[in-house]
C-alpha cells in the first residue's frame, strides 16, 4: 500500500510539472498525458525507420557517388543528425510543446521578425509532414506491387493501383488514429521493438546466406554516373540516401502534449531514436553492400524494388525474400501511425494559434477520443488528393514529395540559427530545461547548422546532366512555391488574424510559469 501511495505521488509530481511547463509555454493541458518513455522511444525510432527507408532507396546511390559515397555519408550524415537532434532537444527541454518548431522560432527569434518567421516556419514545416505522410504511403504501395511482381511474374503494375494502395493505407493508419487513440503509445512501444528486432533477423539473414562482395567493392567503390564533371558534386549527391533516411527526426516532439516528463523525456527520445536508428542504419547498409555481387540485377530487375534483388541474390528464395519484405512493410505501416499522429497534433497546435484558416474546426479536440480528429481527417483528405496526382503523372508526385526533406531540413535550421544567436543576449538569457548540452551547445549549434546548410544546396540538384522532364528535381521550385505562397498568405491574410503562439494561461506568481522564473511571457500575442 505504502509503494503505491509513493508511486501515486510520484506520478502527481510529474503531471504536475508537466502542467506547469505547459503553462509556462502559454498553454493550458487539453490532451491526455499517457505517453511514457518506452512509447516516446518507439515512436522517435519507428517514424525514422532509417533501415527500412534504406531499403527502399539505397539503389539511387549507384548513380552518383556510389557504395563508398553512401558509406561515409552515412557517418557524416549520423553525426550531422546528432547534433540537429540535440539543438532541437535542448528547445524541446525548455518548451515542450506541440508546435515545435514554429513555437520555437517565435520564442527565440528577435522581436521585429517573430511574428512572420514563426508564420513561415509552420506553414514549412505542416507541408513538409504532409509530404512525408504522401511519401510513406507510396513507398508502402510500391513495396506491395514488388511483393505482387515477385510472385506473380505477369503482374503489370499500373500508377492507379498504387494510388489505391495508397488511399487504402492513408485511410487505415487515419483511423486507427481516430478510434484507437487510447492504444497508439502500446503500438509505439510494439513498432520499436519490431522495429529493432526484424533489423537483427534480416542482417543476420543476409550475412548468413549471401555470398560477400570484396572490401574495395564497399568502401572504395566511387560512380559518377550522373554526368557530373565534378566527382565532388556526384560524390556529394550520394549523401541524399541517407538524408533522406534520417529525416523527420521532431516526431515525438509533437506527442510532447501527451507525455509524461515531457521535458525530459522528449529529448531523451529524440536522441534515443537517432542513436538506434544511425547505428541499425549504417549497419544495415553495409550488409546490403555486401551481399550485392550482381549490381547491374539489382538495378534492372523486374519487380521496381532493388532491396528485393538483393535478397534474391543472398537467399535465392521467392518466399524468404517475400517474408523480409513484409517485415519491412510492417514497420512502414507503424510508421505510418506515427507521422499522422504527429502531423495532426501539428496542424492543431498551429490551428490552435491561428495560423491556418478555420483554426476552430482545425484545432477542435473530440470528446468521444480526446483526440483531434478534424486535424486527422483534414491530413486524410490532403493524402488522397496527393495520391491521385500520381495517376496522371509519377514525375509530379515525386516533385511534391521531394518537398519532405527539403522542408524538414529549413525546418531545423531556422529555429536552430535564432537559438544559437540567442545565447549572445545576455539582456534576454535562455533559461535551459533539464536536459541541455552546457558548454557545448553552441559548437552542436554549428555543426548542426552547417550539415542542414549543406543539404539545403545539394537536395534540389538534379540525379543527372543532362537535366530533362523525367529527371528534372523539383524539390526546389515546389518549395520555392510554396514559400511563396506562405508569404502571400501572411501579407493577405496572416498578418490580420496570427500574432504568434498565442497565450491561453496567465502566469502564476512563484510557480514554474512565472515571468521571473521562465521567459515565455514577452513572446506571447495575449488571447
Amino acid at each position: 500500500m505504502g509503494v503505491s501511495n509513493h508511486v501515486a505521488e510520484a506520478t502527481a509530481l510529474v503531471d504536475a510539472s508537466d502542467q506547469a511547463a505547459l503553462e509556462a509555454a502559454g498553454k493550458k493541458q487539453v490532451l491526455k498525458r499517457e505517453w511514457n518513455f518506452w512509447a516516446a522511444l518507439g515512436m522517435a525510432a519507428t517514424t525514422l525507420c532509417t533501415w527500412e527507408a534504406t531499403s527502399a532507396l539505397f539503389a539511387g546511390a549507384y548513380t552518383n557517388g556510389g557504395p563508398a559515397s553512401v558509406v561515409y555519408g552515412f557517418i557524416v550524415s549520423i553525426i550531422g543528425t546528432v547534433c540537429i537532434a540535440a539543438s532541437l532537444a535542448e528547445m524541446a527541454s525548455i518548451s515542450p510543446i506541440a508546435g515545435a518548431q514554429y513555437h520555437w522560432t517565435a520564442e527565440h527569434s528577435p522581436p521585429q521578425v517573430r511574428v512572420f518567421m514563426s508564420w513561415i516556419q509552420g506553414w514549412v514545416t505542416v507541408v513538409g509532414w504532409q509530404a512525408a505522410i504522401a511519401s510513406v504511403c507510396f513507398i508502402m504501395a510500391s513495396v506491395v506491387q514488388g511483393l505482387i511482381a515477385i510472385n506473380h511474374p505477369s503482374y503489370v503494375a499500373e500508377r492507379w493501383h498504387a494510388t489505391l494502395l495508397m488511399i487504402a493505407f492513408n485511410f487505415f493508419a487515419c483511423l486507427a488514429n481516430i478510434f484507437a487513440r487510447g492504444i497508439l503509445p502500446i503500438t509505439e512501444t510494439l513498432s520499436g521493438f519490431l522495429h529493432v528486432l526484424f533489423f537483427f533477423v534480416i542482417m543476420i539473414a543476409l550475412l548468413a546466406t549471401s555470398e560477400k562482395a570484396d572490401n574495395a567493392d564497399v568502401w572504395a567503390s566511387f560512380i559518377n554516373g550522373g554526368g557530373w564533371s565534378n566527382d565532388g558534386v556526384s560524390f556529394c549527391l550520394g549523401f541524399i540516401t541517407p538524408a533522406f533516411a534520417l529525416a523527420g527526426i521532431e516526431s515525438v516532439v509533437h506527442m510532447s502534449e501527451e507525455t509524461h516528463n515531457a521535458p525530459t523525456t522528449i529529448p531523451r527520445a529524440m536522441i534515443g531514436g537517432v542513436a538506434i536508428n544511425g547505428i541499425c542504419g549504417f549497419a544495415y547498409i553495409l550488409t546490403i553492400l555486401y551481399a550485392i555481387t550482381d549490381a547491374d540485377a539489382v538495378l534492372t530487375g523486374t519487380t521496381g524494388q532493388p532491396i528485393l534483388e538483393v535478397f534474391m541474390q543472398a537467399t535465392n528464395s521467392v518466399k524468404a525474400s517475400s517474408a523480409m519484405l513484409c517485415a519491412v512493410e510492417v514497420i512502414f505501416g507503424f510508421a505510418l501511425f506515427g507521422v499522422i499522429a504527429s502531423q495532426s497534433r501539428l496542424m492543431w497546435a498551429f490551428g490552435r494559434d491561428r495560423g491556418l484558416p478555420f483554426p476552430a474546426f482545425v484545432s477542435h479536440i473530440t470528446a468521444f477520443n480526446q483526440a483531434p480528429t478534424n486535424a486527422i481527417l483534414i491530413t486524410f483528405s490532403v493524402t488522397c488528393v496527393l495520391s491521385l496526382i500520381n495517376i496522371a503523372s509519377t514525375t509530379a508526385f515525386n516533385a511534391l514529395i521531394a518537398l519532405s526533406t527539403l522542408g524538414f531540413y529549413f525546418s531545423y535550421i531556422i529555429p536552430i540559427i535564432v537559438f544559437a544567436l540567442r545565447r549572445f543576449n545576455t539582456e534576454n538569457p535562455i533559461r535551459f530545461g533539464p536536459w541541455n548540452m552546457g558548454k557545448i551547445g553552441l559548437t552542436v549549434n554549428i555543426l548542426a547548422m552547417a550539415f542542414c546548410t549543406f543539404l539545403i544546396i545539394f537536395l534540389p540538384f538534379p540525379p543527372a546532366l543532362p537535366i530533362t522532364g523525367t529527371n528534372m528535381n523539383y524539390a526546389a521550385p515546389v518549395f520555392i512555391f510554396v514559400m511563396g505562397c506562405a508569404i502571400l498568405f501572411y501579407f493577405v491574410v496572416g498578418k490580420k488574424v496570427y500574432h504568434g503562439p498565442i497565450r491561453e494561461v496567465e502566469d502564476v506568481p512563484g510557480s514554474l510559469g512565472s515571468s521571473s522564473e521562465v521567459v515565455h511571457d514577452y513572446m506571447f500575442h495575449k488571447e
